[in-house]
């Protein structure tokens, strides 16, 4: 388990900037504190976190990245896994008869609106372990989003970017994503397919981006399946982020 002095509930020392990081030291004691891994002096938490680009080259803020990508992952899996063995849209259906004089009943309940199309034979691609081959049966690029879900059948496409960045840079990593697969994405359209893209973020101290839940709302995770695939993300998040202070 993560440690209670990196534990990131709101209330923990990683949220309010109180854990010593080399700027933190220097203002508490007066001396000059440096950066272990790279010598950046006063550095601050977020920079050990997110902006050291040591780590960066030594393939850490990498290795957190994938760590959160193989949870989001498992969660695509499922929901991936479920719209296949569902029936195709508009097939048969059973049908209630109702005896002479019965008033007939409406549900006011809608079932929760899904992306995935039910029975499509949909598939996934995941930039882990391998590198990621863009599907060609929709368009050729050398661009590699973290995930793509697509389906042949509804000729449908999801492309799924994921960042961990400092929590103040959510809004910023988003945008960036959009631009950069903004071209891509108008490709695919041009070749005939529904494609959605989505940047999606977990903060570096396990803050989960609305974009995330946006995309497991979008995908018909609802309640507590919502709350518990967020919770595990922000924890992936957290222990990665645990083991870099750590090793700082």
């Amino acid at each position: 388990m993560v440690q209670s002095t990196f534990n990131l509930p709101k209330s923990s020392r990683a949220t309010y900037d109180t854990l010593p990081s080399p700027r933190n030291l220097h203002q508490w004691l007066g001396t000059e504190q440096s950066c272990d891994l790279c010598g950046t002096i006063n550095a601050s938490l977020q920079h050990v976190l997110s902006g050291c680009k040591t780590a960066l080259t030594q393939g850490r803020l990498t290795w957190r990245h994938d760590q959160v990508l193989r949870k989001l992952a498992e969660v695509l899996e499922k929901c991936r896994q479920e719209a296949n063995s569902q029936r195709p849209s508009g097939s048969q259906q059973r049908i209630h008869f109702l005896r002479q004089g019965e008033p007939a009943q409406h549900s006011s309940k809608r079932p929760p609106s899904n992306l995935l199309t039910s029975g499509a034979e949909w598939k996934m691609e995941v930039d882990l372990g391998r590198q990621l081959q863009f599907p060609q049966e929709i368009c050729s690029t050398t661009l590699r989003p973290d995930v793509v879900l697509w389906s042949a059948a509804a000729k449908s496409a999801l492309l799924i970017e994921q960042t961990v960045p400092w929590e103040e840079g959510l809004e910023a990593a988003y945008e960036q994503k959009m631009a950069k697969y903004a071209d891509l994405v108008a490709e695919c359209r041009e070749s005939g397919w529904s494609v959605r893209m989505y940047p999606v973020e977990v903060g570096a101290r396990g803050f989960v981006g609305s974009s995330t839940s946006r995309l497991l709302r979008d995908l018909g995770i609802r309640g507590a399946r919502l709350s518990k695939s967020t919770k595990e993300l922000s924890e992936e998040a957290e222990k990665a982020s645990h083991w870099i202070w750590l090793r700082r």
